[in-house]
């Protein structure tokens, strides 16, 4: 059992715990740090069903501060786990995820978007948050724009919503899964019955 006495926001043992939560209910299904071959940049998504919602994210993206290049990588970055069977991502959102760079992605997805979480509570997080990461300078904007892509490109290629969770939503390490109540805990933060 962690101690949690000495809990802080970035505990590795609640990444731990996660990891071995999503083992448990997709055995031999949960891939870690996982990397698709999607390219980052936006008009490599012209005429899909997101083109028209990526290039508003990285317009407004580009406008907020004035930062031009914060696409650093031809391929979007790995996600934090892959689900390869029913097939999603799931990313585990800690405070730097909560930024005004994020909440302008936020702001322009596309309405009626289906999404693994709510977008009005990761916007209202980003308002209380407000979290800043100022090295390099665009880090905010980059990662907000990371963000976008393994929100919206999982509908391009057939795999479910994203689902994220929030770090800070519970001391995720207190949870074992080894225990089945724990693990129906762990179950209601994933939204819908069909990932379960």
């Amino acid at each position: 059992m962690p101690n949690t006495a000495s809990h802080s926001e970035h505990c590795r043992d609640c990444k731990t715990r996660l990891h071995e939560l999503l083992a448990t209910l997709y055995p031999d299904a949960c891939r870690k740090d996982h990397s698709f071959p999607w390219p980052s940049a936006p008009e490599a998504y012209r005429g899909t069903r997101v083109g028209e919602a990526l290039q508003r994210v990285f317009d407004g993206l580009r406008a907020h501060r004035g930062y031009r290049d914060f696409i650093r990588t031809p391929r979007m970055p790995p996600c934090d786990y892959y689900i390869a069977s029913p097939g999603f991502i799931l990313e585990f959102d800690e405070r730097q995820h909560f930024t005004r760079p994020r909440a302008i992605a936020l702001d322009l997805y596309p309405a009626g978007f289906r999404l693994g979480f709510s977008t009005r509570e990761w916007r209202r997080l980003c308002d209380a948050l407000n979290a800043q990461d100022p090295d390099p300078p665009d880090r905010d904007e980059r990662r907000a724009w990371y963000d976008c892509l393994r929100d919206l490109l999982p509908a391009v290629h057939g795999l479910g919503p994203t689902v994220r969770l929030y770090e800070g939503a519970l001391r995720w390490c207190e949870l074992r899964p080894d225990s089945p109540a724990d693990v129906r805990r762990f179950k209601s933060f994933l939204p819908g019955s069909s990932i379960v």
